[in-house]
């Protein structure tokens, strides 16, 4: 029987989390930490956000439910920080505030116990040398510095950034799971806990990027603007919004099948039967533009509802792009409680998490964790001794265990070539030209991305040999991750309640796209349908007639892996310290929605949110500026009159003109100037600035060299590629892979061996009925 767990005996309970936040960054890594249990004590400061000055408290507070706070002069100060478990901050190294909340930060530092981790939320560094000089910080900078921002747009038209702070909210996401696991190593009581745990935004887009990039320039596809649709398509017809009678559907097929599935909701038109249309693969690169022209037909002649209807009756993935207005009165958030009552009859976001605990006794745990393995004693391996079973595919389950294989677990990737994972489906990568040679499944870039150095057993799950065997494996795991359609794993007895039988202190999380219950629960759907509903994409343009979405970056996916790590490493916390396992329910789209809490507030109070392009509410200047040449852009953020004054006199402006003609001026004066000339100007007056660089600059570049952005692995078949790793850093180093994804059931038989004893004979007699390969 399964119980739920709320916030006040979640797997942090008890443990102690000192925020000293300024940004959102900061401030949304708490959030999460104490809607797992800890209990978070902020130092009282203002936040800048990007919201109207008249909603700035409402927006601090919605972020600081649940927290304690702090006046940085009070006695009671160094008590908190004498006693804490970690230590979260934001502005280490640059703030908002000309410096001011920076002293406050290392005066707070100061008094904490020498051993005491810190989390500490950088915007964009250059090297991994945390005595180096700060590069001034907006969240602007880190999308162009990270290639982000080269991907969002029109190709006539400057790059955009990602608004309304996203990019801190993503860093504070990672940020919380660096925390939590920091504080699994010190309740694990090993030797060397890790003291500076670096999170850089920069870093963290990059780490996005590079995941989604391994789709486009290993297929001669360019990561850049393409509109309101994945570049190419990103490699599968179709990949875009698509207009209707009242708005705009997400529609994104990533397989024949789901392709199919489209093709006969239109009923099979005549053009669908020229052989051209006839695989995703070739339209997305060859005749996309004029395929859009037919599906834009068709959309266009419906109602937002009707083609979603059409979707759920054949089986391709799309849904309606909401506003954020109709994002809050969707049914399905209801259903699962999200939204929570907040101030003057509004609503606010609640936790994307139901957790759930077995009542088990003692005497039901057997089994006794690997963790900590000796080599879990050094920061550079910290899950070693943990076993992870992967049952999940694509993108977001893929990229959390692919990141607890960076950081030392042993990860046992279940698949079968009946029902190959997506990821390998994408086609041949391109040398030269040339399509790589070797087996079908095996040449594949995005796979060996996000399976690096994981083993693959090929099991069956179809059947009940495979789906037994599978729970075989979960009661020799510590963790189990899958982020399949709800009921799927039910119906072949591997769910939670049936797992946690043999093996108590289990950690399993579901990561659907909307939850486990509820009336979309169901649905079909990848990063942009999740982006669609969440109401993110009607937020991305240049105003709201030229909307762009984030078909590019696909934030849904890495986004939900982000929150997924934070529960996932917290009941892992909570296992060491009770040996109660955990069941985490997690919906990527609340995951989503949890992170656009400023648009949630400003459309309550103002009855929209204005489509922002690269404008901010808040700061004087902010925007991205085209310079010499063709494509070439700088962003440049002042956060301050001192900033603003700053720039003015670079440009030569009046000492009484506005912002708005400073900003004027800024764009005449940047216009034939090289764009890293201009950053380096801005950034010598402590001004935030960065030029805008493409993927190969951010994955292959000097910073991305310097950071340790990534690590070359050696694939039987692809031969060298780099693969990008988790983004954190500690104590001066940075995780790198363990080696190449694994061919398909290239572990089966060792794997079975090694945890289930089984025998040469088992494994033949398994072979022989087709349950294992």
């Amino acid at each position: 029987m399964l119980s739920r767990v709320g916030s006040n005996s979640g797997p942090l309970t008890d443990l102690v989390v000192l925020e000293v936040s300024a940004r959102a960054a900061g401030a949304y890594c708490g959030r999460l930490l104490s809607l797992l249990g800890a209990t978070v004590v902020r130092v009282e400061a203002p936040l800048v956000l990007d919201v109207p000055a008249a909603l700035d408290d409402i927006v601090a507070n919605s972020l600081n439910r649940g927290k304690q706070t702090v006046e940085f002069d009070s006695a009671d100060l160094a008590e908190i920080a004498r006693r804490c478990s970690v230590v979260v901050v934001d502005s280490r190294d640059d703030d908002a505030a000309d410096g001011k909340f920076t002293a406050i930060t290392r005066a707070v530092q100061e008094i904490c116990p020498p051993r005491t981790p810190v989390v500490d939320l950088g915007g964009l560094r250059q090297t991994l040398d945390n005595t180096a000089a700060a590069v001034p910080f907006a969240p602007i900078i880190a999308t162009a510095a990270s290639g982000l921002a080269w991907g969002i747009g029109s190709p006539d038209s400057e790059p955009l950034s990602l608004p309304f702070d996203l990019a801190d909210y993503l860093t504070g996401t990672e940020g919380a799971a660096a925390a939590a696991l920091a504080l699994l190593r010190s309740v694990g009581e090993v030797d060397d806990v890790g003291q500076h745990w670096d999170v850089t935004a920069a870093d963290v887009l990059s780490y996005y990027v590079g995941q989604i990039g391994s789709n486009f320039l290993p297929y001669d596809r360019p990561w850049r603007r393409d509109g309101p649709r994945a570049t190419l398509s990103g490699g599968s017809y179709p990949a875009a919004m698509f207009p209707c009678q009242d708005g705009w559907v997400s529609i994104m097929c990533r397989t024949q099948r789901e392709y199919d599935g489209l093709l006969d909701g239109l009923g099979r038109p005549e053009w669908t039967r020229s052989a051209k249309f006839t695989d995703p693969r070739v339209v997305a690169r060859l005749h996309a533009d004029e395929a859009d022209k037919h599906l834009t037909a068709w959309t266009s002649a419906r109602t937002r509802d009707e083609v979603f209807a059409v979707g759920r009756q054949y089986g391709f993935p799309v849904a309606p792009v909401l506003t954020i207005a109709e994002s809050l009165s969707e049914e399905q958030f209801a259903h699962r409680g999200f939204f929570e009552s907040g101030p003057n009859q509004m609503v606010l976001p609640g936790s994307p998490y139901h957790l759930y605990r077995t009542e088990a006794s003692e005497k039901d745990r057997t089994r006794v964790s690997g963790w900590p393995a000796a080599e879990a004693q050094s920061s550079k391996q910290p899950l070693a001794g943990l076993r992870v079973l992967d049952l999940s595919w694509v993108w977001s389950g893929p990229m959390v265990t692919a990141t607890l294989r960076d950081l030392g677990a042993e990860v046992v990737k279940v698949e079968h070539r009946s029902r190959a994972d997506p990821a390998r489906l994408r086609g041949r990568a391109l040398r030269n030209g040339v399509p790589v040679e070797g087996p079908e499944l095996e040449v594949t870039p995005y796979f060996n991305q996000l399976n690096r150095a994981k083993r693959s057993v090929a099991i069956d799950m179809g059947s009940t040999e495979g789906a037994a065997l599978i729970g075989r494996l979960a009661a020799e795991s510590d963790v189990v991750v899958e982020n399949m359609r709800p009921g799927v794993l039910a119906r072949r007895g591997l769910d939670y309640e049936s797992l946690s039988q043999t093996n108590p202190g289990l950690v399993m999380v579901s990561m659907s796209m909307l939850g486990q219950t509820g009336p979309l629960s169901g649905i079909r759907g990848y990063a942009p349908v999740m982006s669609g509903l969440a109401g993110l994409d009607s937020l991305v343009g240049y105003d709201s007639d030229r909307l762009i979405g984030t078909y590019n970056p696909a934030l849904g996916d890495p986004n939900g892996a982000g929150h997924a790590l934070v529960a996932l490493l917290s009941a892992l916390v909570g296992r060491q310290r009770t040996g109660q396992g955990c069941y985490i329910d997690l919906s990527q789209v609340e995951a989503l929605l949890s992170v656009l809490t400023g648009p949630i507030i400003q459309t309550q109070v103002d009855g929209h949110v204005p489509v922002p392009a690269n404008r901010h509410q808040r700061l004087p200047l902010h925007g991205t500026f085209a310079c010499a040449g063709t494509d070439n852009w700088v962003s440049i953020a002042a956060r301050t009159e001192r900033e603003l004054s700053a720039v003015g006199a670079v440009v030569n402006a009046p000492h009484t003109a506005s912002s708005s003609s400073i900003t004027a001026l800024v764009r005449e004066w940047t216009v034939d100037r090289d764009a890293d000339a201009v950053a380096n100007v801005m950034r010598a007056q402590g001004v935030p600035a960065a030029r805008v660089v493409g993927y190969e600059e951010a994955l292959f570049g000097e910073r991305a060299s310097e950071r340790g952005v990534g690590t070359v692995t050696s694939h039987r078949w692809l031969g060298e590629q780099m693969v990008v790793t988790v983004p954190w850093k500690v104590d001066g180093h940075g995780f790198t892979a363990g080696g190449a994804a694994p061919q398909l059931g290239e572990d089966t038989e060792a794997v079975l061996a090694e945890v289930l004893a089984l025998r040469a004979a088992d494994l033949a007699e398994l072979r022989q009925r087709a349950v294992i390969e």
